[in-house]
């Protein structure tokens, strides 16, 4: 069947219902035949907007992980936005676990890409060590992963028996937690910004002086403290 010479749907509509195939019937059954199918179009009419698949589960990728933006001015402390960040793209994660994979191969697919230069930029601007910048944001997103992975295996309770005479101890120990999945992950983000940068520091003190990139160009102060939105 010929491409229809007007495109039937948006770009938009297509990659919301294919986040929602992704979500409810899993990564591996998204085709563009499926997609055309919940969309009610014929194939040709993706064409309009996708050239494959891997093109389709990107759009999707980069659609959940709307939520995650750098800060548009500096508004407030750069540790308060970049943990904030790290709390959106778990959230996202844990929303969307099929696209965990895809995550893990963000960077040769672009996706986030210029979001991670804004929040390097930021950074800098802030006067984070350029030496902990690319280590901070890696642990960050390392976390989130495996964060997410641990939520869709069961959270809190991923590690409890069902018969409890086989492991009592064990049960014991997850029964009388002291702390939340949400809560451990909270304060190792914590733990991991503080640690990289005080490491980072001491490391640059004791090199020798290097050519710095040009300073970025400062951003403008924002009156509308809703526009600060973070990313990783």
């Amino acid at each position: 069947m010929a491409r229809p010479k007007v495109p039937l749907i948006s770009r938009q509509r297509a990659l919301e219902v294919a986040l929602e195939i992704i979500d409810t019937e899993g990564i591996d059954s998204l085709s563009i035949r499926r997609l055309a199918e919940r969309l009610r179009v014929n194939g040709a009419s993706l064409y309009h907007h996708f050239q494959n698949k891997d093109e389709i589960v990107v759009g999707a990728a980069k659609l959940a992980l709307e939520g995650v933006r750098t800060p548009q001015a500096h508004d407030e402390p750069w540790r308060v936005w970049i943990l904030r960040s790290a709390r959106r793209l778990r959230q996202a994660l844990r929303e969307h676990p099929d696209l965990v994979p895809v995550m893990l191969r963000r960077r040769p697919l672009s996706i986030g890409f210029m979001q991670l230069e804004a929040t390097a930029a930021l950074l800098a601007e802030e006067g984070v060590p350029v030496g902990a910048i690319a280590p901070m944001l890696e642990a960050l997103e390392l976390a989130a992963i495996g964060s997410a992975l641990h939520e869709a295996r069961g959270g809190d309770r991923a590690g409890v028996d069902h018969d409890a005479e086989r492991t009592p101890y064990l049960n014991q120990a997850f029964e009388q937690r002291s702390l939340s999945a949400d809560e451990i992950f909270d304060r190792l983000c914590g733990q991991l910004v503080d640690t990289v940068v005080a490491t980072a520091a001491e490391r640059a003190a004791g090199m020798p002086a290097t050519r710095a990139l040009p300073p970025p160009q400062r951003r403008a102060r924002s009156s509308q403290s809703s526009s600060a939105k973070a990313t990783v």
